[in-house]
């Protein structure tokens, strides 16, 4: 079993930036969300605290790419393809379209003249957009409950088993 500190689980996605290929443990996964934190934790408060927008874009934009592409490589570690990590926004455009579009309804019949098609528009929309919320939650504590599971034992479509013993470990994990 490949045993690394906790700094060194924080930093491997930083050093496999955008590597999208491969499998990630649990505890490259955790270990990173936490650093993300604990990054942007200081940031956001020294934009509240310099009335800023500056610093805490900055810090997100630096972590996007590693954090997607360490939540892809988490799923390939479930044997799960990583287009499963759009799926929360898969639900949500739709969601907020279809939306839209009823409140643009109501708007329309508003504008038209008729009190009860404006309210049935804005109501219709609302039940959209909860109906739609409730699905994107729902995928959520999917992705969460899988991002918690541990991975593939052995190898799998993606590569090896992040935590075996590797002949070359450096060669998959940095």
């Amino acid at each position: 079993m490949i045993t690394r500190s906790a700094t060194e689980w924080m930093l491997l996605p930083l050093k496999r930036y955008a590597q999208f290929s491969g499998r990630s443990p649990r505890a490259e996964y955790w270990w990173f969300a936490l650093f993300s934190f604990l990054i942007s934790l200081p940031a956001a408060i020294l934009d509240v605290a310099l009335g800023l927008q500056l610093f805490n874009p900055i810090v997100s934009l630096g972590l996007l790419l590693p954090s997607i592409a360490v939540g892809v490589r988490r799923l390939h570690d479930l044997d799960r393809t990583g287009w499963w990590l759009l799926a929360p926004l898969a639900l949500l455009v739709p969601t907020l379209a279809i939306a839209g579009m009823a409140g643009a309804g109501g708007a329309i019949a508003g504008l038209l003249g008729s009190e009860a098609g404006a309210g049935a528009g804005v109501g219709s929309a609302a039940v959209v957009v909860a109906i739609g919320g409730v699905a994107v939650l729902a995928m959520a504590v999917v992705m969460l409950a899988w991002y918690c599971t541990r991975g593939t034992q052995g190898e799998n479509r993606f590569g090896p088993d992040p935590l075996a013993e590797a002949p070359n470990p450096t060669v998959y994990y940095g």
